[in-house]
């Protein structure tokens, strides 16, 4: 230990034209800063400067975060749909569409094959019962039921 003080006494003391000198070799030292005064006075950041630094990148996280799942979700349903072997809604409706088609078109053949009235009255029920109703009494009546009996 003695001769760790004994080398620090013999070390020259540096004088403060040396010290200067050597700060201004190496640049150690700052800029002076202005009064401090000054320095705790600062302007008070506008709304716009405020909105993109802190709103602007929120909404764009926001939308960009709503499209990515969309497109995620999207692309898993498709998956899913091929997986399956279920097919989308615009091949069903194409298939759907030439079945109309060729249904309308082999109905129109018929209709030029044949007279066609469109015009006539569909039965209701009600009046088709009581039509069966009238055949049924006329096919029962006394002298036709006699009859059917003697002949037998």
């Amino acid at each position: 230990m003695a001769t760790s003080k004994e080398s620090h006494a013999k070390r020259p003391v540096a004088t403060d034209s040396q010290l200067r000198s050597f700060q201004e070799h190496y640049k150690f030292t700052s800029k002076k800063r202005p009064a401090a005064s000054s320095s705790i006075v600062q302007a008070a950041p506008t709304s716009f400067h405020i909105f993109v630094r802190a709103g602007l990148p929120l909404i764009i996280f926001a939308v960009g975060s709503s499209y990515v799942l969309k497109s995620a979700v999207e692309g898993k349903n498709t998956e899913r749909d091929k997986s399956r072997g279920l097919i989308s809604k615009s091949e069903r409706q194409a298939r759907l569409d030439a079945e109309r088609d060729d249904m309308v078109e082999k109905l129109n053949k018929k209709m030029k094959m044949q007279d066609f009235d469109n015009t006539k009255r569909i039965e209701r029920p009600e009046e088709i019962l009581e039509r069966r109703m009238k055949e049924r009494e006329e096919r029962n009546r006394w002298y036709k039921r006699s009859w059917r009996w003697v002949t037998g």
